[in-house]
């Protein structure tokens, strides 16, 4: 029995091979939906990963715009002790007045 299922298979697989597929259908306007396709693919919206990594060399230009400003337009600081212990003073005194102590 075993012996003629594979000869049954054998044949049906011979059949499958010598039947020729009709492709005219697929082939027909292919071109037409391929450039749909394209076209559809390339009008959709850039993801915001896409946009996030071209926007990396704007990020780093403004990163080092802070960076430059800040070391040049920070005023100079001063050498003497006294000045540095008591630059707050102003501030504790006006935060102490309206906190109320």
């Amino acid at each position: 029995m075993e012996n003629r299922a594979e000869e049954r298979l054998d044949q049906l697989l011979a059949l499958v091979r010598a039947e020729r597929i009709d492709t005219t259908v697929l082939e027909e306007h292919f071109e037409t939906r391929l450039l749909a396709r394209l076209n559809e693919q390339r009008s959709s919206p850039i993801p915001w990963y896409a946009l996030a990594w071209r926007m990396v060399p704007t990020f780093a230009v403004v990163a080092a715009t802070i960076t430059i400003g800040t070391f040049t337009l920070a005023p100079p600081r001063s050498s003497d002790l006294f000045a540095a212990l008591t630059a707050d003073q102003d501030e504790m005194v006006s935060s102490g007045y309206l906190i109320g102590e």
